[in-house]
């Protein structure tokens, strides 16, 4: 930009002329602009891409513990299950052999005079 001053007793006048080397510019600035456009959904489809792959790794990765973590869940459910059924029938064994031992008491009770 050439620019030219006027000097007046105090004041200037500053004037700016626009020289043939800024308009090739403006051309450029628009490319540069599609580049930049360009390389920002180049970079925005690159980080998805990669999002949706670690992603649907992330998934499975966690599927598969899940999967163990069900498993284990089933198994201590069954174990319990187990224990539970044990214990009723020890409960059972005890209150029948309470019966008998109360029958044996009643019996001796009845022969003694």
């Amino acid at each position: 930009m050439l620019i030219a001053k006027a000097s007046k007793n105090i004041q200037s006048v500053s004037v700016a002329l626009p020289s043939q080397t800024d308009q090739p510019s403006q051309p450029n600035s628009a490319k540069q602009s599609n580049d930049h456009i360009g390389l920002f959904t180049l970079v925005f489809i690159t980080s998805l891409i990669i999002g949706f792959i670690l992603g649907k790794y992330q998934s499975n990765r966690y599927k598969k513990q899940r999967d163990k973590q069900m498993a284990q869940i089933l198994k201590e459910f069954e174990n319990l299950k187990q224990q539970q059924k044990m214990m009723s029938n020890t409960e059972e064994q005890i209150s029948i052999e309470r019966k008998k031992q109360i029958e044996m008491l009643e019996r001796i009770w009845k022969i003694k005079p």
